[in-house]
């Protein structure tokens, strides 16, 4: 795991310093610096040590004579199956490292490179060519997103990095902020990719190849799409019987266990006693003789609700794991809290806990698996079985009419009052079910509480925009769902708040249940698989139910959830006082808005969700002084 960047159309080497210096928590082993003068172009690596720990591994890395050059953030799973591959078409090897097994595979298959890679990944090959016209530059990112790659073009100059850090430590990229992304950051507590918080930066999105050629041509495109690839790779199974399925899912998961667990360094895991993370420590323990270093995050006793501690301390003592408990407090809160905005990146409702179980777990090991992923493609969400019901009451109401419609909504049984609170979705388009799962606003409420100022200078598109191109329609209910999870939230909020979270504690997370083969497989069972009546997960549990305890799966489905509001108006009331009081919040907010929101704030009423996303993104805006 590393830190990448670099520039087209300038080389140079100060500046590219400067950007890896930025990044430099993302690789504290090593450093290097490539220039080529002569087509101006500069590469810049910090290294995160993993796989062969030796000097062979020193990025930027050469290949074929020198012809081609790469940086490259992530790992590469099934390298060493590759490279005997690469090796039968006359290939040969320098180091035993992942990142030469890319550049190989660049030089015989080129931009279809990416397409032989299990792993996760964001790198950039360059490539001088065998005529000075042909060089070009090739980035790529792996197909959830897990690794981050963004980039700008500025005055002829294409600059890239793996952090917004690296890019604004050029001393080329502007501090204005995109208004949009800040629109639409009121409503989901991030910045729906391709967007960034800076006008000037763009993501590439997951899944996603770009190559920049002379004169700054860009040309972008697709190379893997979980709903196609899965209909073309596993076409039958859909036919597939439960137990089948089940028997077939569990040799995907022993597979990726087995492939994560690849390192040349001590390997650990994030557990929250959850079905999720206990499933992957149960899967790690089929295949290490010593005992895993597991790590939980728990609160204060006033807080003991919220902790899962009891139930991760039962998975640890299943599987024999040596167990650490991390006790996050009010005052750690208020004493990291400005380490946290900076390792955040960009503004994010989400991370919290992940800076605090990275900054814990990486005392012990430099990589931790984790079980994110499998709410979203296992139906785990409690908004899954919610939809799926108003689906069914959709298909009713089509039946009986608006007179019989309201009856049944009125005689639904007490146990689907969660459901009568949805009346406004029954008869509404999967598209409005969607726009509101996660939002924190919506357009009517955000253009009440937002200036004149921000509306002036906002596109003020609506979400359901951004889920209009996430959308597949034609999926059932479920799988709906989970492509846009997949797409939205997944990929937003987890996977860019954990990258950047464990990466500031120069920790390497690797998701086990996101290898691509896995998910594919999982994406193409049948809905009633995955969500049985009310139980999400049911093929996840089939699968691996001799592993999870039983009280474990019996648990009820909670979710990670913090003490946020509590230290809003507790050890960081002032902070938060202070933040809404400030010159981003009277550029971004009305003063009616700033006045309730402080109120409520002092008077620690009902929690208010969005007030830790609002408060936290103006305090990062403030710190990197950005232009309103």
């Amino acid at each position: 795991m590393c830190g990448i960047a670099g520039t087209v159309g300038l080389a140079d080497r100060d500046i590219v310093k400067l950007m890896i210096e930025a990044i430099a928590h993302r690789g504290p082993d090593d450093q290097g610096i490539y220039l080529d003068s002569a087509n101006q172009v500069a590469l810049g690596h910090r290294r995160l040590s993993i796989i062969d720990l030796s000097a062979a591994g020193h990025q930027p890395m050469s290949y074929g004579d020198g012809r081609y050059w790469i940086t490259f953030n992530g790992e590469i799973y099934n390298y060493q199956e590759i490279r005997l591959i690469l090796e039968q078409h006359n290939h040969r090897f320098k180091s035993t490292t992942d990142t030469e097994v890319i550049l190989a595979a660049y030089a015989e298959w080129g931009s279809a490179c990416v397409e032989h890679l299990r792993g996760m990944f964001a790198f950039a090959i360059y490539d001088s060519g065998s005529h000075p016209d042909d060089a070009h530059l090739f980035l790529a990112r792996d197909r959830f997103g897990i690794k981050p790659l963004y980039y700008a073009q500025i005055n002829g100059v294409f600059l890239f990095a793996s952090e917004l850090k690296a890019l604004r430590a050029s001393g080329l990229i502007s501090a204005q902020v995109d208004h949009q992304a800040i629109w639409d950051y009121l409503s989901l507590g991030s910045v729906p990719q391709p967007r960034t918080i800076f006008a000037d930066v763009k993501a590439l999105l997951p899944g996603h190849v770009m190559l920049l050629k002379h004169g700054n041509e860009i040309k972008t495109y697709r190379y893997w799409d979980i709903a196609t690839n899965s209909e073309q790779n596993f076409p039958k199974a859909n036919i597939t019987d439960r137990v089948t399925a089940a028997q077939q899912l569990r040799h995907l998961l022993e597979e990726s266990t087995r492939l994560h667990l690849i390192a040349d360094v001590p390997v650990g895991a994030f557990l929250s006693g959850g079905i999720d993370s206990t499933a992957v420590v149960g899967l790690m323990s089929q295949y290490v003789s010593h005992p895993i270093k597991t790590y939980s995050i728990g609160f204060e006793s006033q807080h003991s609700h919220l902790s899962e501690l009891k139930w991760a301390k039962l998975a640890s003592e299943r599987f024999q794991t040596d167990h650490t408990e991390v006790i996050v407090t009010a005052d750690e809160v208020a004493r990291e809290y400005d380490n946290l905005i900076c390792a955040i990146d960009q503004p994010s409702i989400d991370g919290t806990n992940s800076y605090f179980v990275s900054k814990a777990t990486r005392t012990g090991v430099t990589v931790a698996l984790s079980g994110l992923g499998g709410d979203e493609l296992f139906a785990g969400y409690p908004h899954f079985r919610r939809l799926k019901l108003a689906n069914q009451l959709n298909q009713l109401f089509q039946l009986v009419g608006n007179p019989g419609k309201k009856l049944a909504l009125n005689l639904l049984p007490s146990k689907y009052f969660t459901f009568r609170q949805l009346k406004k979705f029954i008869g509404e388009s999967p598209l409005a079910w969607h726009t509101t799962i996660r939002s924190l606003a919506d357009e009517e409420y955000k253009q009440k509480i937002t200036s004149h100022t921000l509306q002036e200078r906002c596109e003020m598109i609506p979400l359901s925009d951004f889920y209009k191109r996430i959308l597949k329609t034609n999926l059932d209910v479920v799988a709906q769902m989970s492509y846009v999870e997949l797409n939205g939230y997944m990929v937003n909020t987890l996977l860019r708040d954990v990258d950047a979270m464990s990466m500031a504690a120069a920790l390497e997370v690797r998701p086990l249940l996101l290898d691509h083969v896995l998910a594919e497989f999982a994406f193409a069972q049948c809905s009633e698989f995955k969500l049985t009546g009310t139980t999400g997960k049911s093929l996840l549990i089939d699968a691996l139910r001799d592993l999870i305890p039983e009280p474990i799966i019996k648990r009820p489905k909670m979710g990670f959830q913090m003490p946020l509001w509590d230290w809003l108006t507790g050890s960081l009331l002032d902070r938060a006082k202070a933040a809404f009081k400030s010159h981003s919040a009277r550029k971004l907010f009305k003063e009616d808005f700033i006045t309730t929101a402080i109120a409520d704030l002092e008077t620690s009423g009902i929690p208010k969700a969005n007030l830790w996303g609002y408060v936290l993104m103006l305090e990062w805006l403030d710190l990197h002084k950005c232009e309103i």
